[in-house]
């Protein structure tokens, strides 16, 4: 059975990536370029990477993940970081630093250039945060427990998945289908997987296998009775 934990984990690790991407370029060119130390920037920055950090340890050593935790803390670390980027477009052209290397005829591109490259990887972490709440979203709303219809001829079946593939759960992969498939053949990644803990929140196939054992459980006693 194939597992989504991976999918979390590689989500979490990009995001820990750029976000601390992101506390380095600003460090960085606040000693260099004098940019402004705005808490909105330090915090958004290393709140991020600490809570990506603590949830990458917390998915082999501490509470089980949710798929509300998840979409709560992508989305609004993704908001965050998109503010930031107006901000970093707000400093590159109405800065007050900025206007003073102007007035004095110094060279102010190395500033410029800073708030252009932090507003680049903000971008960046904003896209792959967001996308993280919007596969969260998907898997809380639309993998839910499989209904059971009953047919004209008296039989109970599974309801057949919605006709438009736009409303149907979507299949999540590492990286890609074939590079999930090819992964799934070494013994690390199955005791990597089998070491994170296990998401509330079941996936579709999981739901599928349960609801046929259940419908055959049900099925039995009729079928004795007859």
């Amino acid at each position: 059975m194939r597992s989504k934990k991976p999918v979390w984990l590689l989500f979490k690790v990009l995001e820990l990536v750029l976000s601390f991407c992101c506390c380095y370029i600003h460090w960085r060119c606040f000693q260099d370029e004098g940019i402004p130390h705005i808490f909105l920037l330090c915090a958004t920055y290393g709140g991020s990477s600490i809570i990506c950090l603590l949830a990458i340890i917390g998915m082999f050593y501490a509470e089980k993940p949710t798929m509300q935790l998840e979409s709560a803390f992508s989305g609004l670390f993704g908001t965050l970081h998109l503010v930031t980027i107006f901000v970093h477009m707000y400093l590159a052209l109405h800065g007050n630093k900025l206007l003073y290397l102007k007035s004095q005829g110094a060279n102010w591109h190395g500033y410029y250039i800073c708030c252009r490259d932090n507003a680049t990887v903000a971008l960046y972490a904003t896209a792959v945060y967001y996308l993280h709440c919007a596969f969260a979203l998907d898997l809380m709303l639309t993998h839910r427990r499989t209904k059971f219809v009953e047919c004209p001829d008296g039989t109970v079946r599974k309801q057949p998945k919605h006709p438009r593939r736009s409303m149907r759960p979507l299949k999540l992969y590492f990286i890609s289908k074939g590079v999930d498939n090819y992964l799934n053949r070494f013994r690390w990644f199955h005791l990597l997987t089998a070491n994170m803990l296990m998401s509330t929140q079941p996936s579709q196939k999981t739901l599928d296998v349960s609801s046929n054992s259940n419908e055959a459980f049900e099925l039995t006693p009729q079928l004795n009775i007859n």
